[in-house]
């Protein structure tokens, strides 16, 4: 008898209405990602940083003067760069970049010589899409992942 009542009070309990809009997040903007890791960026330098081919799983560490170049690109980025998900887009990369700090890390998808995509390993929201086209052709990530890892 008990245990009928408490099941009836349970029952009870399941009927109210939650407010669903706070499990609802909108990104704040759609160079949220890569905003976060310039601020990492700034505050120490990464603990690892590499370059993962995935055709073949080929790791490759990066280089301090190789970090520069990765630095830079970061620095010639502009608000155009940063777009929504495009049409087309390849479902695997052909190139990762692993960027770990202290208390986070990221994940730099390159699927070719115009877009690539940043994210954390944690992160709640679509990840951040980059139209490199723009960018001077030596601060190009596809670029930098071929010449570490020649196929």
């Amino acid at each position: 008898m008990v245990i009928c009542v408490f099941f009836s009070f349970g029952l009870f309990g399941c009927k109210y209405n939650f407010n669903e809009s706070i499990f609802i997040k909108n990104k704040p903007s759609n160079y949220y990602y890569t905003n976060l890791l310039m601020q990492d960026l700034s505050k120490e330098p990464p603990k690892d940083l590499y370059v993962l081919y995935m055709n073949f799983y080929k790791k490759k560490d990066f280089s301090k003067e190789e970090s520069s170049i990765f630095s830079n690109f970061f620095n010639s980025l502009n608000n155009a760069s940063f777009i929504g998900k495009p049409k087309g887009l390849p479902d695997k990369p052909l190139y990762k970049i692993f960027i770990t700090f202290s208390e986070s890390k990221y994940v730099i998808n390159i699927y070719n010589e115009r877009y690539i995509s940043i994210y954390p390993w944690d992160g709640d929201y679509i990840m951040d899409y980059i139209d490199t086209s723009k960018i001077y052709r030596a601060y190009n990530l596809l670029g930098l992942c071929k010449y570490l890892i020649p196929k």
